[in-house]
């Protein structure tokens, strides 16, 4: 991946449900920062986004215990092959492009899926399509859409200002000089207020523009606006 942010981990969690081909009833992550908050042994604080993305794919998470290296010995052992079968394989090689890289990598994971377990006479792929891909859910019809957060304070016109895009939107004027979390993707963004939608525009990447609703002024406001 391009990073190790939170928007690079999910995508790599939700490309590994679409290599499945389906999704499983647990995921269980390591105690890093982009999927667990607060580390506890029995009540551990999931990230917002990565729980929504649970939400989304019907799964539960259920992070390791810290420094309880048997909740993934059979992760760490998976590891270890896939450094010997795919990276010692690629490792002295010039690549130009992350997609090239990739390449390379997919046709290792392919060659290291279909080899046959030793002494046995079937190979992981073979495995996975007997005994666990029908136990799998199935995929939602839509893919989870990363939104990106910012907290800030309603203005005392009654608009919010999208950092990012420099560009303004309207919010009920009750809430003004109140705190507020935006969530936003490339299509629209929404504004909350303790938990509950106050309101939801159609992105507009203008800077300095206004998108305002009607509704949302005080009706001084809209007496002036008229």
């Amino acid at each position: 991946t391009a990073s190790q942010k939170q928007e690079d981990f999910i995508q790599c969690c939700e490309n590994a449900l679409y290599y499945y081909g389906g999704v499983p009833q647990a995921i269980v992550p390591d105690n890093l920062k982009p999927a667990v908050i607060k580390s506890s042994k029995y009540e551990p604080t999931l990230n917002e986004t990565y729980e929504h993305f649970a939400y989304h794919y019907s799964t539960a998470i259920l992070p390791t215990r810290a420094y309880k290296p048997k909740d993934k010995s059979l992760v760490e052992g998976a590891v270890k092959i896939a450094y010997r079968r795919i990276y010692a394989e690629l490792y002295g090689k010039e690549f130009y492009s992350l997609e090239e890289l990739n390449r390379a990598i997919w046709d290792a994971l392919e060659k290291h899926n279909n080899t046959l377990l030793t002494g046995r006479h079937y190979s992981r792929r073979q495995l996975f399509e007997e005994t666990e891909k029908n136990v799998l859910q199935t995929l939602p019809s839509l893919r989870f859409e990363f939104k990106h957060r910012q907290f800030c304070t309603v203005s005392g016109n009654g608009h919010v200002c999208l950092r990012e895009d420099k560009h303004y939107y309207s919010v009920p004027y009750q809430y003004i000089g109140k705190k507020v979390k935006m969530l936003y993707n490339r299509s629209y963004i929404e504004v909350f207020f303790k938990y509950g939608l106050i309101a939801r525009h159609e992105r507009i990447k203008k800077m300095y523009g206004y998108t305002t609703i009607k509704e949302h002024m005080a009706s001084t406001h809209q007496y002036i606006s008229d």
